[in-house]
């Protein structure tokens, strides 16, 4: 005697499918559907949870904040930054908020021909970057400076060491903050600030002789 066969096993299927697998089953999920579900959930890149989250990884977990930030970087946020370090530092030096935009304003001047003029050294020696990474990575690299006055307000002599390990700290979150959005080492990128410094003081000398000679104008 034939043996009973069921009726779903010789219904025909559809092109493509296999029989062992069940028409209700579900895909099997590859490799690249596993990674993306195991990443996290990224914040809005101007938020001010996400602004916050990097000026604490710019201060005490650099290397993976620089990396993210050279991923996704934000004018915004470089600027609220810069304004954030310059406000700061214009109360420490014992100016009335009224006053505030006279430091701040020079201060986003200073960074961006800074920056700018980094980035045009950086290119001379086949370095390429987009302006906004290294913006934003500067900026934020400028977070140690914020220490200044905290220890300033230490007694003598404490406060002449802890200012000049505020100043060592800025200089080289300067340094890696820029060696990584630029791609080079850091003691490749200390071969070039030097002569982005000058150029940026010779901008500010230029600058500061352009604004006198219009208030002598008017």
């Amino acid at each position: 005697m034939p043996e009973d066969t069921d009726p779903l096993d010789t219904a025909p299927l559809p092109e493509g499918q296999d029989r062992e697998q069940s028409p209700m089953s579900e895909p099997p999920i590859t490799d690249s559907q596993v990674a993306v579900s195991n990443q996290p959930e990224l914040k809005p890149s101007n938020s001010i949870g996400s602004f916050l989250d990097h000026i604490y990884g710019a201060l005490f977990t650099p290397a993976k904040t620089f990396e993210a930030l050279r991923s996704h970087p934000s004018m915004a946020q470089a600027i609220a930054a810069i304004i954030l370090v310059n406000a700061l530092e214009g109360l420490r030096i014992g100016r009335s908020p009224a006053y505030l935009p006279l430091i701040v304003i020079p201060g986003l001047v200073g960074w961006f021909i800074f920056t700018s003029l980094l980035k045009s050294l950086a290119e001379v020696f086949q370095h390429k970057i987009g302006l906004q990474e290294l913006l934003t990575l500067t900026a934020f690299g400028s977070m140690p400076w914020i220490f200044m006055g905290p220890a300033l307000s230490l007694a003598s002599p404490t406060r002449i060491y802890a200012a000049l390990a505020v100043m060592i700290w800025f200089a080289i979150w300067q340094v890696w903050a820029a060696s990584v959005a630029i791609g080079t080492t850091s003691w490749r990128l200390l071969s070039v600030i030097p002569l982005a410094i000058a150029g940026g003081i010779v901008s500010l000398i230029w600058l500061a002789n352009l604004f006198k000679l219009m208030f002598s104008v008017f």
